[in-house]
């Protein structure tokens, strides 16, 4: 599915339900992701996409800001629910997937993030998806907080519901 400004597709949905998780609607939030899911997988993988390139623009605004301040510009780490760092290589090959997918975008390899994503959606199961979807919505949330502590630019679109 290719979105463009004059067909937001999923995105005003995906917004919503960022807005809503960040304002701690979680309910709301799982409502909105139901709501793609039953759209299809097209617009879950578009959203999930989406996402990461946003994602990745995050991760480079913030490596950049604290490089500019004299800090380590730090790393990406997975954590299990206990707060204890997983190695990526244990993780589920979807989620697995969609977070290379994210550094693929940071690293500016969209071919790279493409292939990563089309892995992360392989198996087509809508509850993978809607997995996948729910991880990157939160990845998304946490980032924009991040940046908003650190005066971080995030793309406007997360913040209008729309493209920018």
């Amino acid at each position: 599915m290719d979105l463009r400004p004059d067909d937001p597709g999923p995105l005003p949905v995906v917004v919503s339900a960022i807005g809503m998780l960040r304002s701690g609607a979680v309910e709301g939030t799982t409502d909105q992701l139901d709501a793609l899911v039953e759209q299809g997988t097209d617009w879950v993988r578009a959203a999930a996409g989406m996402l990461a390139m946003a994602d990745a623009d995050m991760l480079c605004g913030l490596a950049e800001s604290t490089q500019e301040a004299g800090l380590d510009s730090g790393f990406v780490e997975v954590l299990a629910a206990d707060g204890e760092q997983v190695p990526i290589d244990d993780v589920a090959p979807p989620l697995r997937a969609a977070l290379r997918t994210v550094l693929a975008h940071a690293y500016g390899d969209p071919e790279s993030a493409d292939e990563q994503m089309r892995l992360a959606f392989l198996d087509g199961d809508p509850a993978t998806g809607k997995h996948i979807l729910a991880h990157t919505v939160l990845w998304t949330a946490q980032l924009m907080d991040v940046c908003e502590e650190r005066a971080v630019p995030v793309p406007s679109w997360l913040n209008s519901g729309g493209f920018g």
